[in-house]
């Protein structure tokens, strides 16, 4: 009982650790709390989708690379708020717009994203031929790293593309809401230092401080 639970233990510290850099990362790289929240929320549903391939597959969870997920959800944002931000597409908010400028944007670098993860899993070839222990040991990582960024893909153009038109449409103009959403970030950072003892969640606290602080280094 204890080895179970120390092993499902170190499932969710590892899991809780990579939804917690990539908002940070995505908050510092793109400084848009909504693409944050869209990756985030993202990255559950990737993971528990690639679980369950794994268990209908007979997979076992030995070996679990994950690390595809976050690359391929972020790119199909990334590429969501660059077009966004074009001169001609900033007063677009929502509609059959907004519609048409997610379609085109997911549709920019769907061609990119599958050409990689063609090419990964070719890669891994050899690695699936592989037998008796060299099998049991590396087969394992390079299935889960197959499901991993086939559930991202599918998840990218069927589900993303929705969570972004709810949330980008989503009008902000209260300096009020603002500043709560920044100190909850902060308190989030803090909460979560304090529970999970990890110091990548100083960077929430440090990106809500920057925000509230932000006027005074403008110019």
């Amino acid at each position: 009982t204890g080895l179970i639970k120390e092993t499902i233990g170190t499932l969710e510290t590892a899991l809780s650790h990579e939804i917690l850099i990539c908002v940070i990362v995505i908050i510092v790289l793109v400084l848009n709390l909504r693409a944050s929240i869209v990756i985030a929320s993202m990255l559950p549903i990737a993971v528990l989708a690639t679980f369950i391939i794994m268990r209908y597959t007979g997979v076992a969870a030995n070996i679990v690379a994950l690390s595809g997920i976050a690359i391929a959800i972020g790119v199909f944002v990334e590429s969501i708020i660059r077009y966004r931000e074009m001169p001609e597409n900033r007063h677009i908010q929502g509609g059959k717009a907004f519609v048409n400028l997610i379609y085109k944007a997911v549709s920019e670098v769907s061609g990119a994203i599958s050409t990689a993860m063609i090419t990964t899993i070719v890669s891994f070839l050899p690695v699936f031929t592989m037998e008796a222990q060299e099998g049991k040991m590396f087969s394992p990582l390079a299935y889960t790293k197959t499901y991993a960024l086939a559930s991202a893909f599918v998840l990218g153009l069927i589900l993303l593309p929705s969570l972004s038109y709810w949330l980008f449409s989503i009008k902000i103009h209260s300096r009020l809401i603002r500043k709560i959403l920044n100190y909850l970030l902060i308190v989030a950072g803090i909460a979560l230092l304090i529970i999970y003892r990890s110091i990548p969640a100083i960077g929430l606290t440090a990106v809500g401080v920057n925000n509230l602080l932000s006027g005074y280094w403008k110019k």
